[in-house]
């Protein structure tokens, strides 16, 4: 049995992304639907998971503006120059550091809005948000969410088997298999992959000005390390 591409989403923390076109204006009646789903499908927990891969995936962007602050910056001579720059490769593990804690402290709450607003509402019509909403709000869809980074981990061993099985009864089971296999599973399962590329890039252009604001603190570190050891 495969695992809902709610684990995919969430538990993979492949999530994150766009900057996507401005959808339609939304009925009441699919933002009341939306709403509803941010809390059964649980996205303001999404972003704290997502920061530790934003921050990993964000290095080669963040070692690029150091440089290119570097670069923007007046020093006595290309010796003190080159002296910086070599300074921040080593730098980065820090810097890694630094752009995850700020990103923790992004507004979760937020971020799940645009998540539906503007991600999900593109897929799934009203209806469809309810039947997620119902069954993630359900007792056996709240346990596939709780569970979803340990069957995740689980399924990685070698030889792991159906893990699901070793954590729900056959009603359970039963449910999440109905669910999959729903017209509005099936389509989850179909859009995942988009729904993540959106995610991806909205989060890593959301995660922009903490970037630029880290990547000036290493500068600054780089041009004072290499200031010390060039001081007599």
């Amino acid at each position: 049995m495969r695992l809902p591409s709610r684990l995919a989403i969430a538990c993979l923390l492949a999530l994150a992304a766009a900057h996507v076109p401005a959808a339609p204006a939304l009925s009441e009646e699919k933002k009341q639907a939306l709403d509803e789903f941010v809390a059964a499908y649980r996205l303001a927990e999404i972003w704290p998971q997502m920061a530790p891969k934003i921050a990993h995936d964000s290095l080669p962007r963040l070692e690029d503006a150091t440089h290119a602050d570097l670069d923007a910056d007046r020093f006595p001579d290309a010796a003190h120059a080159d002296a910086a720059h070599a300074r921040v490769p080593a730098l980065l593990a820090d810097g890694r550091h630094a752009l995850e804690d700020a990103l923790q402290r992004f507004d979760a709450d937020e971020l799940a809005v645009f998540t539906a607003y503007e991600i999900y509402a593109k897929y799934f019509e009203t209806e469809e948000i309810r039947q997620i909403s119902a069954f993630f709000g359900s007792p056996t869809g709240r346990k596939l969410s709780d569970l979803g980074p340990a069957l995740l981990a689980e399924g990685r061993r070698p030889r792991a088997g159906n893990v699901l099985e070793k954590h729900f009864d056959a009603a359970e089971l039963a449910e999440i298999a109905a669910f999959q296999a729903s017209p509005v599973g099936l389509k989850m399962n179909a859009t995942a992959g988009q729904i993540r590329e959106d995610m991806h890039a909205h989060f890593i252009a959301r995660s922009e000005p903490a970037l630029q604001a880290v990547a000036r603190g290493l500068a600054d570190k780089a041009e004072a390390q290499a200031a010390a050891a060039s001081a007599p």
